[in-house]
């Protein structure tokens, strides 16, 4: 009996220690920051970052702060300070947190951006920069594949970090140095198994998102990964996408907001999730001081026009915005063309009132709005090739529009969901020949089809000398005061 009785307190004893219940996991998560980390009067900065991280890092031991890419590329700066100035901003912060004794609970995945600059030292990032896919011509890691951390909370939680394929700038320079980038499936299967038993497994993804779609729809299933952090496509998912299985989470852009997941963790499984989109906003201190030393900068460049309405665009993409009407006119005001468009990925800043207060706008504000110094180009389109743009737009929202108006049914078979168009009040023709304005890096042959739905080759582009911020920066002063619906106009319509 007694040698009964020590067997099932050994059992009771194993039982217990091999089963335990629910922990919670917090994570604040970031991404396309691109080098939007200082205070403004209307904008928060990573300051205020700090603060609400390191408030849930003292509450909660299981919490995390992850970045998934694009730190760089930001605001105007001169040559000698891009790149730098976001690294060094970014350097500082973590060393503060980590001062605070919580540095091994911040993140961040490589991004294509943070290569526009050449290839990073891999301690340039204080704590490192994860990339489980780009490699040394012996195939070992350039940088940190993965972090596993054990949590106070006696958790081991996984975070490996991805950078997209295909971007034609990421593989030259990398090329320069020797290294190569290979598929992320192949990174996943050769990283994930080398972390070993963990309670969370998180993939920091920076790609577009129908991409990640078709990742998801890869990985096996035994490898354990639970979600995915992506940057990219500066999408604002207030609702995690859920890709075969798995949540995927994004936060828009620019240092706007930031996203908190908590999670339920139990035996290695996921079995709650609770995701929040927080806007980032400065203090009312804050803002007053900024103001007064925003007034002072003002001094040293001229004003270029009142925003009497927010601006807005960046993270919607994939609908009409009112920063996209602002964009699109400002090519046809300068080129006289029947039609303007730009996509909305050339869109890199919105111009946000603070508690609808008019804002001055300078000539760097445009610059900051469209930094990549591309040119407007002029082509002919006919009418069937403008009905063909917009409808596939309509599908696959891409380009902001000016000069032409439609009404779109989803509804209907391809090719006969436009089923109204005007430009200039009147129908457009098929046969019938129109001006088209875009920026010269839509134009592109390689480009054509994924931002106009147009074979390479089919329009023969006009280049002008007018550069696209400059553009906006003179319709801005043409305008005087700048006063768009916040909505948007309604240039695109859609059949319920």
């Amino acid at each position: 009996m007694k040698r009964i009785l020590n067997l099932l307190l050994l059992l009771f004893l194993f039982v217990s220690s091999n089963s335990r219940a629910a922990d919670k996991v917090s994570i604040i998560y970031q991404n396309d920051l691109h080098g939007w980390l200082f205070p403004a009067s209307n904008r928060a900065g990573i300051r205020d970052t700090a603060d609400v991280i390191s408030g849930l890092f003292r509450s909660e031991p299981n919490s995390f702060y992850a970045v998934s890419g694009d730190l760089f590329k930001g605001p105007d700066l001169p040559d000698s300070m891009k790149g730098s100035a976001e690294l060094a901003i970014w350097n500082r912060f973590r060393e503060q947190i980590e001062a605070r004794g919580y540095g091994n609970r911040i993140l961040i995945s490589t991004g294509n951006h943070e290569f526009d600059y050449g290839v990073l030292d891999p301690n340039a990032f204080h704590g490192g920069i994860l990339c489980a896919n780009l490699l040394t011509a012996d195939g070992k890691p350039f940088y940190i594949p993965y972090r596993v951390i054990k949590t106070p909370g006696g958790l081991r939680i996984g975070f490996l970090g991805l950078l997209l394929i295909e971007n034609g700038h990421v593989l030259k320079v990398v090329e320069k140095r020797s290294l190569h980038i290979i598929p992320m499936l192949e990174a996943i299967k050769r990283f994930v198994p080398e972390m070993g038993p963990l309670d969370l497994t998180v993939l920091m993804i920076h790609d577009y998102l129908g991409n990640i779609e078709k990742l998801t729809e890869q990985i096996p299933s035994d490898l354990g990964i639970d979600m995915i952090f992506s940057g990219h496509d500066h999408a604002l998912l207030r609702k995690p996408l859920l890709e075969n299985g798995l949540p995927v989470f994004q936060a828009g852009a620019m240092n706007e907001y930031y996203g908190k997941v908590d999670l339920l963790v139990e035996n290695g499984a996921i079995v709650s999730i609770h995701n929040a989109i927080e806007q980032l906003t400065p203090s009312p201190l804050e803002h007053e001081a900024m103001k007064v030393k925003e007034v002072s900068d003002a001094r040293k460049k001229g004003k270029v026009a009142l925003l009497k309405r927010s601006l807005t665009g960046v993270c919607l993409r994939n609908q009409e915005s009112n920063l996209g009407d602002f964009a699109a006119d400002a090519f046809r005001w300068e080129t006289g063309a029947d039609v303007a468009m730009t996509n909305g990925g050339s869109l890199r800043m919105d111009f946000r009132l603070y508690n609808h207060e008019p804002m001055e706008l300078r000539e760097g504000d445009f610059i900051n709005l469209m930094p990549f110094d591309d040119h407007i180009v002029i082509g002919k389109v006919t009418g069937a090739q403008l009905l063909q743009i917009l409808e596939l737009n309509a599908v696959q929202f891409i380009n902001q529009i000016s000069g032409v108006t439609c009404k779109a049914d989803l509804k209907r078979p391809k090719g006969r969901r436009i089923i109204a168009a005007e430009v200039g009040g009147k129908p457009v023709l098929p046969e019938r020949t129109y001006t088209l304005a875009h920026n010269s890096y839509c134009a592109r042959p390689e480009n054509m089809e994924r931002y106009l739905h147009l074979a390479p080759g089919s329009v023969s582009w006009e280049k002008t000398e007018h550069i696209t911020h400059k553009v906006l920066a003179d319709y801005a002063r043409h305008l005087k005061v700048i006063d768009y619906p916040e909505e948007g106009a309604g240039r695109m319509q859609f059949v319920q």
